[in-house]
């Protein structure tokens, strides 16, 4: 804690993972600010709490004992406003989220204004599976260091869901400051990132996201040292085709010229492009379909997510990864293996749309995904052919 002048113990920042690098080397006992002493305690130590200077000294004394902090209950599971039994239509976007949620694969959603892009993007967050103990704390552990950790339920019991304004800094973005602080891509680590509107972000502030989408963290360096925090996250992100934003919509016409769409499209780098796996158009709904339901709720979809999740773990078992997004050249071959026609339907795949050697494995990787949400262990054609259509040039 901060030693106040008067003898008070104040709360900081950044508890929790500090505590649980002690209980890693074997600390079982930590005296902290007792503001603090909830998110200690979650980490598996016994915690003490106290609100000055001179408790801790009664308590090492023997004069005034504390009782340790008991572990804080977690919070109620939150209830999320968009349910894709709500989303009429769309289909192909919706097993596009599915895919993302399943695999850890970043996905863009382009499409004309009122089509859904945003609702469709929200709904992301009721079909990500739930955190497991290990996630929870990790995820758990950026939130104390950014002063974020609510005291009665320090622990997450959701996956993170963030969506910064397009007018986001580079700092708010990837964070900083003195002392360091994490940004919107580290507190989104376990969960998702959402950048609505992408194509209004600064190219600068974008391209700042190429560290942590391939390394899954990010290093501020400053005068004093370096920082490291981790963002392992799932990049969703929603853009108009182009500026006036009709271009390809069947009811109102693109106003904009052709050279002037080509340099909005390039607000995305290639290299950054490059990263999201999957790029899906997002059409007008007609109005003879807006008062359909969708066909499943959130719910069984996020069991199928749930399931297909299992499936990676046990399959990437004794490796660091845990999501398709994630597999290695090597794995990619060892466990994306393809019978002819699906290798025939690749090779022209690449010849006929140029695919780089990171799209090919891309590609493979979300067929990896959808093969393993219908439960199959052999890469199908049918699935190459879904990675392939869920790969739209923007």
């Amino acid at each position: 804690g901060e030693l106040a002048l008067d003898g008070a113990l104040r709360p900081v920042r950044g508890t929790m993972p500090r505590v649980r690098h002690a209980a890693i080397r074997g600390v079982r006992e930590v005296l902290v600010a007792e503001a603090n002493a909830g998110e200690a305690a979650a980490c598996g130590v016994e915690s003490f709490g106290f609100g000055s200077l001179r408790g801790v000294v009664d308590h090492l004394e023997g004069r005034a004992r504390v009782a340790p902090t008991a572990v804080p209950p977690r919070a109620a599971a939150p209830r999320h406003s968009v349910d894709l039994a709500h989303i009429a239509g769309q289909e192909t976007p919706k097993r596009a989220l599915e895919i993302a949620a399943a695999g850890g694969h970043n996905l863009l959603f382009v499409g004309p204004p009122g089509t859904g892009k945003t609702m469709l993007a929200r709904a992301l967050e009721s079909i990500l599976p739930p955190l497991d103990d290990a996630e929870a704390l990790a995820a758990s552990a950026v939130h104390s260091v950014a002063g974020l950790t609510d005291p009665r339920h320090p622990v997450l019991t959701a996956r993170p869901f963030r969506a910064p304004h397009h007018t986001a800094s580079h700092l708010s973005l990837v964070g900083g400051g003195s002392p360091p602080r994490p940004g919107e891509v580290s507190l989104a680590h376990c969960g998702a990132l959402f950048l609505d509107e992408v194509a209004e972000f600064s190219r600068s502030v974008l391209d700042t996201l190429r560290e942590p989408l391939e390394e899954h963290s990010i290093t501020i360096s400053r005068a004093g040292g370096a920082a490291t925090y981790p963002a392992r996250f799932v990049l969703i992100a929603a853009m108009n085709p182009c500026q006036c934003g009709f271009w390809g919509d069947a009811e109102r016409e693109c106003t904009c010229l052709p050279e002037q769409i080509e340099r909005y499209r390039a607000r995305l780098s290639g290299p950054l492009l490059d990263r999201i796996d999957l790029r899906v158009h997002v059409p007008r709904v007609p109005f003879e379909h807006l008062r359909d339901d969708g066909r499943e709720s959130s719910a069984v979809v996020r069991d199928r997510v749930q399931a297909s999740r299992e499936r990676m773990r046990a399959r990437l078992a004794g490796t660091p990864r845990r999501v398709n997004a994630d597999l290695t050249v090597a794995e990619i071959k060892r466990f994306c293996r393809v019978d002819a026609e699906t290798d025939a339907l690749l090779g022209g795949a690449v010849r006929t749309r140029r695919l780089s050697a990171r799209g090919y494995h891309r590609v493979l990787r979300v067929a990896r995904t959808a093969a393993d949400l219908a439960g199959s262990e052999a890469l199908r054609a049918d699935d190459v052919s879904l990675a392939l259509l869920l790969r739209a040039d923007p």
